[in-house]
């Protein structure tokens, strides 16, 4: 799979851009605040429909104008597709996929598969639960459309649900009410636990590989997923999606006064975790920044294998001044590493601080100046 071409209207400095790329690597440079993040942000945002730096989407749209447009032209295995989503101040996302209007702006996710690495993800390990939680479901979201839908399905019953219990703790509340509420947010999270539980195992593993060769072998890397309904069965099945509902019933009805006292919903899939330990230890709290480095470097790279196992092609690796965060011989691996196979999108503030020994046989250089791509 790679980005053949990408077109952007209106999107953050960008008036007019359009650019095709190389198959393997492409090194994006320039300045600080010349447009380099914006570049690699509009491909995400084409990848799944949103920004990884804000939620705001009008932020996106270039100043003066009301809005912007996205389209590419992907190549995978299937063939060619090309993809175009346009968001306005006044109007919703509006999504086409091969010149087709889709209704659903969720069509998006998975047709073109991005690993998105930036220093911010440098935090993942330390940082707040809900930036691992958010890396689960991006991740598995776009190998797996099931997980998108039940993740959809989970966030919406859970609003309705945070709604009631908000009315609860403020004026009273029979409980009956919340239980069409349960029913949804325990079966979709159900499904949600296992398949994050089965994704953690194999991304486990993987990553364990990676870091025990960027540590010759003197760390052992081991994830855990840590869940607040209890501890998770270790494959997907009916029987097992029986049993965690059960429990998740049985957490829900436990905490039913408590819940409706705090006016929230406290437990479930949206808090949850997932903690890394080397050598044993919890990284968060004993690992060292060049530890904490190494594991999430050995966890993107694991991201791209278990990505290309599941859908059966490598995604887009896009890595957003991620290189002078990383010390030399971790940037040589990460190169060496990607080098096969992958379509990678580099940003820095100059080529020749990669430091790479010899050019692969397909890049391109993109220079990026006040809005402008030479």
């Amino acid at each position: 799979m790679y980005l053949a071409a990408l077109r952007l209207q209106h999107f953050r400095n960008y008036q007019e851009l359009d650019l095709t790329f190389s198959p393997g690597l492409n090194i994006v440079y320039g300045e600080n605040a010349q447009g380099k993040t914006n570049l690699l942000e509009a491909i995400y945002f084409l990848a799944t429909g949103k920004s990884h730096r804000t939620s705001r989407d009008q932020e996106l749209i270039r100043q003066g104008h009301s809005e912007l447009r996205v389209e590419a032209r992907v190549v995978r295995q299937t063939g060619e597709l090309t993809l175009a989503l346009r968001y306005g101040l006044d109007t919703r996302k509006s999504l086409r996929i091969n010149g087709i209007p889709e209704k659903r702006i969720a069509s998006l996710v998975g047709k073109l598969a991005v690993v998105f690495f930036s220093p911010d993800d440098l935090q993942l390990i330390k940082g707040a639960p809900a930036g691992r939680r958010r890396f689960l479901d991006i991740e598995l979201s776009q190998v797996s459309p099931t997980y998108l839908h039940h993740l959809q399905v989970y966030l919406r019953a859970l609003q309705q649900r945070n709604a009631l219990l908000r009315q609860a703790a403020e004026r009273g509340l029979s409980p009956g009410l919340l239980e069409t509420w349960d029913e949804q947010i325990v079966h979709a999270g159900a499904e949600i636990l296992l398949r994050r539980q089965a994704a953690v195992r194999r991304l486990g593993a993987l990553a364990a590989d990676y870091h025990r060769r960027l540590s010759s072998g003197r760390e052992e890397l081991t994830l855990r997923y840590l869940s607040t309904v209890g501890d998770l069965p270790e494959a997907l099945s009916q029987e097992a999606l029986a049993a965690v509902r059960d429990r998740f019933r049985e957490r829900l009805e436990r905490l039913r006064r408590e819940e409706m006292a705090r006016g929230t919903t406290l437990v479930g899939p949206h808090r949850d975790d997932l903690l890394f330990h080397i050598n044993g230890q919890e990284a968060r709290l004993y690992a060292s920044q060049g530890q904490q480095r190494t594991a999430v470097l050995a966890l993107k790279l694991a991201e791209i294998q278990f990505m290309r196992e599941i859908i059966g092609e490598a995604p887009v690796l896009l890595l957003d001044d991620v290189m002078s965060e990383l010390d030399p011989g971790r940037r040589n691996y990460l190169l060496q590493a990607v080098e096969t196979g992958v379509q990678t999108f580099i940003s820095c503030t100059d080529a020749a601080d990669l430091m790479i020994r010899r050019w692969p046989a397909e890049y391109r250089l993109f220079r990026v100046q006040s809005g402008q791509v030479f």
